[in-house]
């Protein structure tokens, strides 16, 4: 099968779906290529982030490869920075000339997208479209963007049917498709976002090296968050709710590996310091992807406190017991599979209660943490659900039937 997936941006060496996904589907046999933009997406912290691993946004057009995939980068007609939105130049062109069985659209408002769905009766192919919507990234907070939104979900509602089947990543991105552009249930697979098991795993080995990177004792313990530091993350809660914990237990450490922009880590160093457990929380810039199975082996209770992160199963897949927010469907299925303990968002008194419950319940973390290894082998490993997709792209579908 001639696999092609559509997206507004790749980013090299990351841990993203896009990282992945297609380089399973290579490994088992399919012939897949990328269409992208010449460049990486622009956000506030990005020197911070990006930027000290990749340098300049702008990488340029041309054919390059990475994971054994082929990758075309587009230039672009257009790009609205503070929308986070690109037009390809030469998209269709590109189509035709690979001749896809099937096109994987990655993000349903982007242009590629939408664009990909509107070539698809004519050059022939199968399109799906996956989607990564939640409630901390699906933010119609100007007339622009209401206007935007409101002409996509006008396009969709007419010409959805030309779409396979719809593919989100979390059950909170099918409840926004399903009110957005009113997909029907049968037409919906919630495919997931996954990990490289083969990465991030259990290892007594790795919590030894990473304990020696932090720097704390083996008998110490280590709680931990990870990610881009932006306030809608919530760190600001994680880090009063710690102070709580800490004035009961001498022994506890709090790493905060990763980085934001400068007035909110400004924000976040002042409150650290503002009870004597100051000394307790430790700041760590961004590791690279290949470094953090040691960050996640060494800590022994990981907390993402706000709105969602795909690193979240990337921490599960080593089997750290995870606490997330109980309402964010985005962790729906860690739920449903008692990987993961909640509190209520926003609330430091509730998230430092499942704090202590999990620290002083030896037997309820042990439980998690098998509950997590299954998970991963069996459901989200990337290799699990590349075999996923092919099944999905291989359903039988006419949509003149709609």
């Amino acid at each position: 099968m001639k696999i092609v997936h559509v997206m507004s941006w790749y980013i090299p060496n990351m841990g993203y779906e896009e990282n992945f996904l297609p380089a399973e589907q290579t490994k088992l046999g399919h012939q897949v290529h990328i269409i992208t933009s010449d460049r990486i997406p622009a956000y506030e912290g990005y020197k911070h982030h990006l930027g000290r691993f990749i340098g300049n946004r702008m990488i340029g057009s041309g054919i390059f490869e990475d994971n054994n995939v082929t990758i075309h980068r587009l230039p672009c007609r257009l790009e609205i920075i503070n929308g986070g939105l690109v037009i390809l130049k030469g998209l269709r062109k590109t189509l035709r000339e690979l001749e896809p069985d099937v096109v994987q659209a990655h993000g349903t408002l982007t242009p590629p997208a939408i664009l990909a769905v509107w070539y698809s009766k004519e050059l022939g192919y199968k399109v799906f479209v996956d989607d990564h919507s939640h409630a901390g990234n699906f933010n119609i907070n100007s007339v622009s963007k209401k206007i935007y939104v409101r002409v996509a979900a006008l396009f969709y509602r007419r010409y959805g049917h030309r779409v396979s089947c719809w593919m989100p990543k979390t059950y909170a991105a099918k409840e926004i498709l399903q009110s957005l552009v009113n997909v029907a249930g049968d037409r919906i697979e919630v495919s997931h976002l996954g990990a490289d098991a083969t990465r991030f795993v259990k290892s007594d080995e790795y919590k030894a090296a990473g304990r020696a990177l932090i720097g704390i004792g083996a008998d110490d313990t280590l709680i931990i968050t990870a990610g881009k530091f932006t306030e809608p993350k919530d760190i600001h809660i994680l880090v009063r709710a710690f102070h709580a914990v800490a004035a009961k237990r001498d022994d506890i450490y709090l790493l905060l590996l990763g980085n934001g922009p400068e007035a909110y880590m400004q924000r976040i160093r002042t409150l650290a310091t503002s009870s004597d457990a100051g000394s307790r929380i430790l700041f760590k810039d961004f590791a690279s992807h290949s470094e953090l199975p040691l960050y996640y082996n060494a800590a022994d209770l990981g907390i993402w406190p706000g709105s969602h992160s795909i690193t979240v199963i990337e921490a599960v897949a080593t089997g750290l017991p995870v606490i997330l927010p109980e309402e964010d469907q985005a962790y729906g299925i860690l739920f449903k599979t008692d990987a993961a303990v909640g509190f209520k968002r926003g609330n430091p008194d509730s998230l430092s209660e499942s704090v202590l419950k999990l620290l002083h319940d030896s037997n309820l973390r042990t439980k998690m943490t098998s509950n997590s290894l299954f998970l991963v082998k069996n459901t989200l490993s990337w290799r699990k659900i590349a075999e996923r997709t092919i099944e999905i792209y291989s359903m039988n579908y006419d949509p003149n039937a709609i």
